[in-house]
């Protein structure tokens, strides 16, 4: 029988006393989405209790609305094809031809947030198992469901030697489109290279509200947060997953930069000739 479900959720390691409020209702909400069937619009996850300290945990019910009694016979199917899907997914494999294709979405979601902002989700499966998704599961989760798009697949995973969680920062070219996800193209500043980034479902919303087109033209300064891939030569082919915010530049002025005290004194010629021969303290 179907017993009330549980989602624990942690904070990232780079900052483990930090946990984004956003990240963590968006998490929770996505996962008793993803075990709602659609078709029973009368049967919803009644919240049972959710903790206020770290690891945040929340835990609901299936409740029928119009009888306010539980329905754990009613969702058992459907959370038994969910929850085989994810067990599917933690050993590496592909999602099978029953789980919902409307749901793949979501699931994609619950695993990318693991790469940003939240360090591990932790999902009761049903008989004392647990999906425990850390980054490193959260890659191989993700790259068994891309695999089952094998255009997709090769984009993302067959041409590169390796990916590595971090930041770019340069200037935006273009607004774009990658397999029907958002994207945008970025001049890396170090480099100086295009890299195309597909930004993550969650920084979408933000992108619409707070980038304009003029800021395009003018080639805003922007620093794009999530999973770069590298060819064998070290060089930067895309990003993916990717959050983005914007670099506010500063007007300065030459009085602001200028400073009689910079040579201690010196002559600049001096200063510069004890700078070459390394006499400088």
């Amino acid at each position: 029988m179907i017993k009330q479900k549980k989602i624990t959720i942690e904070a990232s390691l780079d900052h483990p006393e930090v946990l984004d409020v956003k990240d963590a209702m968006q998490q929770v909400m996505d996962y008793f989405d993803l075990i709602t069937d659609q078709g029973q619009s009368d049967i919803v996850w009644n919240l049972v209790s959710a903790s206020t300290n770290s690891p945040f945990t929340a835990e609901a019910t299936p409740v029928d609305l119009r009888t306010n009694a539980p329905a754990f016979g009613q969702v058992r199917d459907y959370v038994a094809v969910i929850e085989r899907g994810l067990s599917r997914l933690q050993e590496g494999k592909p999602l099978d031809a029953d789980f919902p294709a409307e749901k793949r979405k979501v699931v994609k979601r619950i695993l990318q947030r693991n790469f940003n902002g939240i360090g591990c989700t932790t999902i009761e499966l049903g008989e004392d198992a647990v999906y425990r998704i850390e980054p490193q599961q959260a890659e191989r989760s993700l790259a068994a469901i891309n695999g089952e798009d094998d255009e997709e697949y090769e984009y993302l995973f067959s041409t590169f030697a390796r990916k590595e969680y971090g930041s770019i920062e340069g200037r935006i070219l273009d607004l774009s489109t990658s397999y029907d996800e958002p994207a945008i193209k970025l001049r890396e500043h170090r480099s100086g290279r295009e890299i195309q980034c597909r930004i993550s479902d969650d920084a979408r919303d933000e992108i619409e509200r707070s980038l304009t087109a003029g800021d395009v033209w003018a080639h805003r300064r922007a620093r794009v947060r999530g999973v770069i891939n590298y060819d064998a030569n070290g060089k930067m082919l895309r990003v993916y997953d990717g959050r983005i915010s914007f670099i506010g530049t500063k007007d300065s002025k030459v009085n602001d930069l200028h400073d009689p005290d910079f040579t201690g004194g010196l002559p600049a010629y001096e200063y510069l000739d004890k700078l070459r021969e390394n006499e400088l303290g």
